[in-house]
């Protein structure tokens, strides 16, 4: 294949992962806002969604480093750039379509790691709800005022009162 038609293949090629990569950014952006408003039900698809993506990004581009292992470029990114510079002088459009590729994905990461930091942010914050809750349960071997919260909810005795008293159910 000559040098002109390996540039406009690896223009088309990432080109199109340009275009993956921007989906991708959208899905995490959805991902972000439905962490935000705790709009759980969406998030197994956008994570079902996001994982296939990633997964081909990542396919594509270990068959980029091959493409330019064979053209006797180091298998890395900076064997993918210095490639993607010698076959610009045949296709100007790819220096800018990879910097975009590389800018988009630098925001994907960027996104990923926020939403997964917001994940953890949740976590911490359940945890700690639940473990009030086991405090309050865990009560109930000593009943005293705070004794309100149980494993199956409804009404305990109180040694304080010697009545009964209500238990919120928590689902």
């Amino acid at each position: 294949m000559s040098h002109a038609d390996a540039a406009k293949n690896l223009y088309r090629n990432l080109a199109y992962e340009c275009d993956m990569a921007m989906a991708l950014v959208d899905i995490l952006l959805e991902e972000q806002a439905c962490l935000v408003k705790l709009q759980t039900t969406e998030l197994n698809s956008l994570a079902l969604r996001k994982e296939a993506m990633m997964l081909e990004l990542e396919k594509r581009y270990l068959n980029n480093v091959q493409l330019a292992k064979a053209e006797g470029f180091q298998p890395n990114m900076d064997g993918i750039a210095l490639w993607v510079d010698v076959l610009a002088a045949h296709e100007p459009r790819l220096l800018g379509t990879y910097s975009t590729l590389r800018t988009t994905l630098a925001h994907a990461q960027r996104l990923n790691k926020t939403n997964g930091e917001l994940v953890t942010e949740q976590l911490a914050g359940l945890q700690e709800r639940i473990s009030i809750l086991t405090a309050a349960a865990v009560a109930e071997q000593k009943p005293t005022a705070s004794d309100t919260y149980g494993p199956k909810g409804g009404m305990s005795q109180s040694a304080l009162t010697g009545g009964a008293m209500p238990r919120a159910v928590i689902r």
